[in-house]
């Protein structure tokens, strides 16, 4: 059956969570506030998601699929590897429920992004593998697999963490020859799972070579240039960035020419021999574009100051 991807809305949480409960986090402060607590999450700057769906299934049980992460705090991904426990959603929403998040800020991930690396922690990546065929079931975790590549490209990644709570995804992550196992906890039939730069090291094709690549953004873009080139990257046209970033559409359009300014900037080149005439506005969009589009470093937060300090 065709299998395709698209990001999560908060409509979707809880039917994602239902193909495999257990990484629901609820173990310390119950459903009602882990609900709540993924609420929060999923409009973290951070969380990335992914919906699997087949058109070939009714509508109602078309979800095949379910993957979420979050960039954490590296003091929280530091105790967790130095005293592995099971259950780490748990700790994860009740740190929100508390009010002591132990999510990654805009500020952490800037910095460690220009220095040590961010810290990745897979929430959930579950599929319904007893509808699933063993072709369509490998389909999908493929497409799990490309689709975490595409949102987690250009981050100075430190490490990347998995626990796994169901057979179907410990046979995956065993399988797999970038993760490393970390601890089991047989009682709570749970495993922890790591990957690092050194993990990927010499296996040709990995795509844990492409997680790990990283290369320095060069635009130096602010905040405010990244959430335009990342809305215009999804298709949105003019009106829509204005609706979805609450401006007028004279703002917009002036964001856009500070934006293009900036890249003129800092790489002249890039739109340098754009002819002079009524279109060229456009052009030079284009050619931004297709430029961020290849070189994802360029829309992740990075502590520019830091970094000429150094």
């Amino acid at each position: 059956m065709p299998i395709t991807w698209r990001p999560a809305t908060w409509n979707d949480i809880e039917p994602g969570l239902s193909i495999q409960p257990k990484y629901r986090g609820d173990a310390l402060v119950g459903v009602q506030a882990a609900l709540e607590a993924w609420k929060q999450v999923i409009r973290d700057r951070f969380f990335t998601s992914g919906v699997f769906e087949s058109s070939s299934l009714p509508r109602s049980h078309r979800m095949v699929g379910f993957g979420a992460s979050q960039l954490v705090s590296s003091a929280f991904a530091d105790a967790e590897l130095a005293d592995p426990r099971p259950d780490i959603n748990s700790r994860v929403m009740a740190s929100i429920h508390s009010g002591r998040s132990v999510l990654a800020t805009p500020l952490e991930v800037a910095r460690t992004n220009s220095g040590d690396g961010v810290n990745v922690l897979i929430l959930c990546g579950t599929w319904r593998h007893e509808i699933l065929s063993p072709t369509d079931l490998q389909d999908t975790q493929n497409l799990s697999v490309s689709g975490f590549v595409e949102v987690h490209a250009g981050y100075r990644i430190r490490r990347i963490l998995q626990e796994t709570a169901a057979e179907p995804e410990k046979s995956f992550l065993r399988r797999s020859i970038e993760f490393r196992l970390v601890a089991e906890f047989p009682e709570a039939g749970r495993e922890l799972f790591l990957m690092t730069r050194d993990s990927v090291q010499g296996l040709p094709g990995s795509v844990g070579n492409i997680l790990f690549r990283f290369r320095e953004p060069a635009l130096r873009l602010r905040d405010s240039d990244q959430q335009l080139l990342m809305a215009a990257l999804r298709g949105a046209t003019d009106q829509e960035l204005a609706s979805g970033l609450g401006f007028t559409l004279s703002a917009v359009k002036a964001r856009w020419r500070s934006t293009i300014a900036r890249v003129e900037e800092t790489m002249p080149d890039l739109v340098r021999d754009v002819v002079n005439h009524e279109g060229r506005g456009a052009q030079k969009r284009h050619r931004v574009l297709d430029y961020v589009r290849s070189h994802p470093e360029e829309l992740r937060p990075f502590d520019w100051a830091k970094k000429d300090l150094a």
